[in-house]
């Protein structure tokens, strides 16, 4: 028997296995495969991009950049008009004969992707850029100490793109692949992985992390239960601020079964549906599912004073600066002393008590309740810059992760921003220049006017909260995203309007160079305009470098104004 004829043979075995594990789940659950997706191979690290598409690894599949012995390429899947996912396809540009892993979207252009180290490319993750269907090689990441000592790897990029949660064997790791953290410092500068600690991480393997968009709850796979079955789903929510301190994990509902399930995470958008992958036994290969997905409720403030340890001990050692460090050994790997850890339980209980005894009535007075009165917020008036006639508007909110509320009146808007949260304000009118503006912007607005241009030809205006990275046409953060998500729908309601990019920098180093870099920034832009749905025709792009500032390249002020994309409207 052949490898691939071997291969469909295992997965074949499993259909009786397959009919039990559909049948087990509670009947109000429906659990459906997704058969275009799936292949005789083994579908691993499901990833949405920003528009949609759905990328992951397929592991020994014969058209594979090293063909059936290759861990895995990447391949990646859109839906057509109906609904229907498309057949499969291979990324050439993002695969290595060795194990690739694509872990996230920093924005709708840039993906990071694991290479093993095959192929010319350093063990770690990458970044790449698109352009049009071909992507582009940028630069790999700077993470400290990153070291993958095994052949499995996956991961996934945080929804704000600065956290970045991994499965490896590594430094300090307690069993097989462990679960790691790393936090972003800057766009290609990300901290040393972080060991999410024991009450995560077992003897034996923790598999496919995925973060809530809260960077709460912790969903993922481990075999460390004792019993036949693979791995198995399971979440856990983090206890405060901290990445060690995490709740006793518990299995996810309706997904597991006596194969091995991994991968899960939530569809993007609101349809409340999951993505698994699932195999018919330990040794098989996952094909991928849908399910009705679990959202974990907020810790309520009781249940978070005092984690439980099943997995570990920790007991406290007093160094000769009289500063205390804990000490976290596992249970199945660290002899203790029992006699000695008994005792300290209680005298912690006793010393709460001795000190809650001390508190009296006159150190913790009651503050009298004052109601709050209701305050009159003065409306902002939405007025044509030209004509300084109102105009019908909407006002949309956001936060710091891009998500976002239309607000149905303006009295609804100021009640809205008694949870500080909401940072953005978008405001907007079919046939005008939408404007974006901060929280403190809009709290000066308050009572007097924003204009808005109204979109025809000539009119030009500074996208000033488009940022780059000094030297660099990439995106320096969430804000300059949420403005182009704000500039595609505005040329979506104006279907008839052409646009012209126009990149400039200051005149500091390389003329020539920085005729380029404008032109890069411009066509940075135009290439997410595109790939969210606007014509290419529509968006014309060109690069002036310094040759046209607008303010003065003598001082830091002057070159960072210099430093912009204005866009033109065209007839």
């Amino acid at each position: 028997m052949n490898l691939k004829s071997k291969r469909i043979s295992l997965k074949a075995s499993g259909f009786i296995l397959l009919a039990f594990f559909l049948l087990s789940a509670v009947s109000a659950q429906e659990i459906t495969q997704i058969k275009p997706l799936n292949s005789p191979y083994d579908e691993q690290n499901p990833v949405f991009s920003p528009n949609g598409e759905l990328f992951f690894t397929i592991g020994f599949h014969p058209d594979n950049s090293g063909g059936p012995t290759d861990f895995g390429d990447i391949w990646y899947s859109k839906k057509d008009g109906n609904g229907a996912w498309y057949k499969p396809q291979r990324v050439a540009d993002l695969s290595t004969t060795g194990n690739d892993v694509l872990i996230g979207f920093s924005d709708a252009l840039t993906a990071l992707v694991y290479h093993s180290g095959q192929n010319g490319k350093k063990q770690g993750i990458h970044q790449y850029s698109r352009f049009g269907n071909s992507w582009n090689y940028l630069r790999p990441l700077e993470m400290g100490n990153f070291k993958n000592n095994g052949t499995y790897f996956s991961g996934r990029l945080s929804s704000d793109s600065n956290t970045l949660v991994m499965s490896m064997a590594s430094f300090g790791s307690f069993g097989n692949e462990d679960i790691y953290v790393s936090f972003k410092q800057s766009e290609s500068v990300w901290t040393s992985p972080l060991n999410l600690g024991p009450q995560i991480n077992t003897y034996a393997q923790e598999h496919t992390p995925y973060l809530s968009d809260d960077l709460k709850t912790l969903y993922y796979s481990s075999n460390s239960k004792d019993s036949r079955k693979g791995k198995d789903i399971f979440y856990s929510q983090r206890i405060g601020t901290d990445w060690n301190k995490w709740t006793n994990p518990l299995p996810l509902n309706y997904t597991n079964s006596q194969g091995s399930e991994m991968s899960y995470m939530k569809f993007p958008g609101n349809d409340g549906n999951a993505l698994f992958t699932s195999t018919q036994n330990s040794e098989g290969f996952g094909d991928f599912f849908m399910v009705k997905f679990q959202t974990i409720e907020p810790l309520a403030q009781e249940e978070v004073t005092i984690p439980t340890l099943p997995k570990a001990i920790v007991q406290e050692q007093i160094l000769p600066n009289n500063e205390t460090l804990a000490i976290v050994g596992k249970m199945d790997s660290v002899k203790t002393n029992t006699e000695a850890i008994k005792p300290i339980i209680p005298t912690i209980l006793a010393d709460t008590v001795a000190r809650i005894a001390e508190i009296t009535p006159e150190e913790t007075p009651v503050k009298p309740s004052i109601s709050k009165p209701i305050q009159r917020r003065e409306m902002v008036k939405v007025l044509d810059a030209q004509t300084k006639n109102p105009i019908v508007h909407k006002i949309e909110i956001s936060n710091e992760r891009g998500i976002k509320k239309v607000m149905p009146s303006q009295e609804q808007l100021w009640s809205e921003l008694e949870d500080s949260q909401w940072v953005n304000f978008t405001v907007s009118s079919k046939g005008y220049l939408p404007q974006l503006l901060d929280k403190t912007s809009w709290m000066e607005a308050e009572g007097n006017e924003i204009l808005l241009k109204p979109a025809v030809a000539g009119t030009a205006i500074i996208l000033e909260n488009i940022q780059f990275n000094r030297g660099t046409s990439d995106f320096a953060d969430a804000k300059s995203i949420q403005v182009l998500d704000d500039f595609v729908l505005f040329l979506k309601e104006n279907p008839s309007i052409k646009i012209r990019l126009e990149g400039h920098t200051d005149n500091a180093g390389d003329p020539s160079l920085n005729k380029d870099l404008s032109m890069k920034r411009a066509s940075k832009i135009r290439a997410y305009l595109t790939i969210n749905g606007i014509e290419f025709e529509r968006v014309r792009t060109s690069g002036w470098g310094g040759t046209r500032p607008i303010a003065d390249n003598n001082t830091e002020e002057g070159r960072t104004i210099n430093r912009r994309v204005e866009m033109l409207i065209e007839n």
